[in-house]
C-alpha cells in the first residue's frame, strides 16, 4: 500500500498490489505508528527508519500536507469530509507524535506543534469549537469528531 512517495494509498488490487487510491492521513498514521511500535518491541532499526520515511514524506508531500499544515482531500474547495473522515487527522497526529516522542526529532516535533499552533488560531470558533479544517478554511463542519481529531493534535504538542 506504501507508493514510490512514501505515501499509503488507501488499498489493494485483487492481485494484492497498490491500487492508487486515496492517501488519507489516517492510514499514514497507523503505518508510522506500526513500524514504531514494531521496532520498540524488535529493536530492528530498520523499522524506524520506515516509520521515518513515511513521516518524511507526510511531511513534505502537498498531499497530506499544505502549507505547514495537515489536510485531507475532503478539506479541500467545497469538499466536505463524512464522519469517519473527520477523524483521520487526529490519529495520523497520535501516531506521528509517538514517533516525535521515540527519535527525538525536533522537525517531527515542530510539525506537531504547528498542527496545534495552527488549529487553535485558525480554526476555533466563538464557542471554542475546533472544526475540520485546520488551516481555518470554509466550509468548516464542526462536531464531536472534528474536536476530538483537533484534541489529538493539542494534546500531542502538550506532550
Amino acid at each position: 500500500m506504501i507508493n514510490t512517495s512514501g505515501l499509503v494509498n488507501d488499498g489493494l488490487t485483487s492481485a494484492c498490489a497498490n491500487n492508487g487510491s486515496t492517501v488519507w492521513s489516517y492510514n499514514q498514521g497507523l503505518a508510522i505508528g506500526g513500524f514504531t511500535e514494531l521496532w520498540r518491541t524488535t529493536g530492528d532499526s530498520s523499522l524506524l527508519a520506515t516509520a521515518r520515511t513515511l513521516a518524511d514524506a507526510a511531511v513534505s508531500s502537498p498531499t497530506l500536507t499544505r502549507d505547514g499544515v495537515l489536510t485531507e482531500s475532503c478539506d479541500i474547495g467545497s469538499a466536505s469530509c463524512d464522519d469517519n473522515q473527520k477523524q483521520f487527522k487526529g490519529i495520523f497526529m497520535r501516531n506521528f507524535a509517538d514517533l516525535a516522542k521515540a527519535t527525538g526529532s525536533s522537525t517531527y516535533q515542530s510539525y506537531v506543534q504547528k498542527q496545534a499552533d495552527t488549529l487553535w488560531a485558525r480554526d476555533r470558533n466563538s464557542l471554542n469549537a475546533l472544526g475540520e479544517r485546520w488551516a481555518g478554511t470554509s466550509p468548516n463542519q464542526t462536531d464531536w469528531r472534528t474536536q476530538a481529531g483537533a484534541l489529538e493534535a493539542l494534546t500531542a504538542a502538550a506532550g
